[in-house]
C-alpha cells in the first residue's frame, strides 16, 4: 500500500507570516532614552494691522539709558537710529509693575525717561530726530478710523454776542464776524488768570468804535463781573483786532463778552512755564508715574475699543509743587492722534502725587509710548 505523500508545512507558514507583516500597519520607530517628543506645531502669529506699532519696549532706566526702540516703520518711513538694534532693552513696567516683572499681555505703554523742562533731549541724528516726530504724530491704522469726540466741553465756554450797532453796519454780520474772530482771542485773555484760579468767569461789555474803512479806532470796558482787572484790559485791547467790512459812514458797537470755565483745566500761557528751582531724581518721578499705569491703561483700552491700531507718544507736561502735589498736567511737543485718550490720560495724570522736590517747584516732562502689541518679553 501506498504512503501518502508527506507536506512540509514550513513554506506555508513563512508565506502566511510574510502576509501578515504586509497587512500591519509600521510600527513608530523608538525614541532614543531622554529626547522629547516632537513639539506641536502651532499656528503663524496674524499680521499687525498696517500702520500700526511693533511692540514698544518698557520703562528706560532712569539715567543714561537709551530711548524706546521704535517699532518698525512703514514703506514710507524712514529707518530706525543707527545701534538702536544693539541697545539692551530696558526695565519692564508696562503695566506699573516693578522693573523685571513679566510682561502682561494687551496693549503696552512705555515710559520713555522723564526730563527737566528746557533740558530736552537731543536725537542722535536725522533717523532719529524723524522716528521720534513719526511717534509724535501716531495713528490710527488703515484705513484710519475718525477719532471720536472729547467727552464733556473740555474748553472754556466763551460767548460773544453784539447788543447794539449804531451806524450803517448790520448787527448780524457784526456779530458773525465776532464769534469768528474773537473766540481765539477772549481766550488767551482768560488763561492770564483762569490757570490760577479755576472758576475764573463773568461777563464783560466792551464799546467799540469803528471807522469807515472796517477799522476798529477805539475799544473801551463799559463794565464787567470778572474779578481779574488784567484779563478786563486784555479783552478790551484784543477786541481792537476786530476785522469789519466798509461801510458809507463808521459806526458804534456794544459787544458783550461772556467766558465760564470748562470741564479741563485751562493751559497756562507761555510767558509763565519756567522749569522752576527744584530738583527730582527721574527715577522717582517713573516709580510716582508708574502708579498711574492701571489708569492709562484702562484709557488705552477704551479708545482700542473704537481703533483697535491706534499708537502714538504722548508727552505729558507736569508741574510739582515744592511739597509735589501736581497742579499741571498738559501735553507738550507730541500730538497724540486720539484727544478721548489725551483727555483722560491728562486727568489721571493730574491725581498723582509725586515726592517732594529738592530746592522748590519744578516742571518736567514724561513722555509715553502706547502700542497695542502686547510687551515684550
Amino acid at each position: 500500500m501506498k504512503q501518502p505523500l508527506a507536506l512540509d508545512p514550513r513554506p506555508l507558514l513563512a508565506a502566511a507570516v510574510a502576509l501578515a507583516a504586509c497587512a500591519a500597519p509600521p510600527r513608530p520607530a523608538p525614541r532614543a532614552a531622554g529626547l522629547p517628543a516632537p513639539a506641536a506645531v502651532q499656528p503663524a502669529r496674524p499680521p499687525r494691522p498696517a500702520g500700526a506699532p511693533a511692540p514698544s519696549v518698557a520703562s528706560a532706566a532712569a539715567s543714561g539709558a537709551a530711548a524706546p526702540s521704535a517699532p518698525p516703520a512703514p514703506s514710507a518711513a524712514p529707518p530706525a537710529a543707527p545701534g538702536a538694534a544693539d541697545a539692551a532693552p530696558p526695565a519692564a513696567s508696562g503695566a506699573g509693575g516693578a522693573p523685571g516683572a513679566a510682561a502682561p499681555q494687551g496693549p503696552s505703554i512705555a515710559i520713555e525717561p522723564p526730563y527737566k523742562l528746557g533740558r530736552h533731549p537731543v536725537p542722535r541724528g536725522q533717523a532719529e530726530a524723524a522716528e521720534r516726530d513719526r511717534w509724535n504724530a501716531g495713528g490710527r491704522g488703515e484705513p484710519p478710523a475718525p477719532p471720536p469726540p472729547a467727552e464733556g466741553h473740555p474748553l472754556p465756554r466763551i460767548i460773544v454776542d453784539i447788543d447794539k450797532v449804531n451806524g450803517p453796519l448790520k448787527a448780524r454780520d457784526v456779530e458773525r464776524i465776532a464769534r469768528r474772530h474773537l473766540w481765539i482771542h477772549v481766550y488767551a485773555c482768560y488763561r492770564l488768570r483762569a490757570y490760577r484760579d479755576p472758576s475764573l468767569h463773568g461777563k464783560t461789555t466792551v464799546r467799540l468804535t469803528v471807522s469807515r474803512a472796517g477799522k476798529v479806532t477805539g475799544a473801551r470796558a463799559t463794565s464787567s463781573t470778572l474779578s481779574a482787572p488784567d484779563v478786563v484790559s486784555c479783552l478790551a485791547a484784543r477786541a481792537r483786532s476786530l476785522p469789519l467790512p466798509r461801510a458809507r459812514a463808521g459806526s458804534t458797537v456794544v459787544a458783550t463778552l461772556q467766558v465760564y470755565p470748562g470741564d479741563d483745566p485751562v493751559e497756562p500761557p507761555p510767558s509763565v512755564l519756567a522749569p522752576g528751582s527744584g530738583e527730582l531724581r527721574p527715577d522717582a518721578i517713573e516709580a510716582a508715574v508708574a502708579e498711574a499705569m492701571p489708569a492709562f491703561r484702562s484709557c488705552y483700552e477704551a479708545a482700542l475699543a473704537g481703533a483697535p491700531a491706534l499708537w502714538g507718544r504722548l508727552a505729558v507736561r507736569f508741574h510739582v509743587t515744592d511739597s509735589g502735589a501736581v497742579d499741571e498736567a498738559f501735553e507738550v511737543e507730541s500730538r497724540f492722534p486720539d484727544e478721548r485718550l489725551t483727555r483722560c490720560v491728562l486727568r489721571r495724570a493730574r491725581a498723582l502725587t509725586f515726592p517732594a522736590p529738592e530746592g522748590g517747584d519744578l516742571r518736567f516732562v514724561v513722555p509715553l509710548r502706547f502700542s497695542p502689541d502686547p510687551q515684550s518679553p
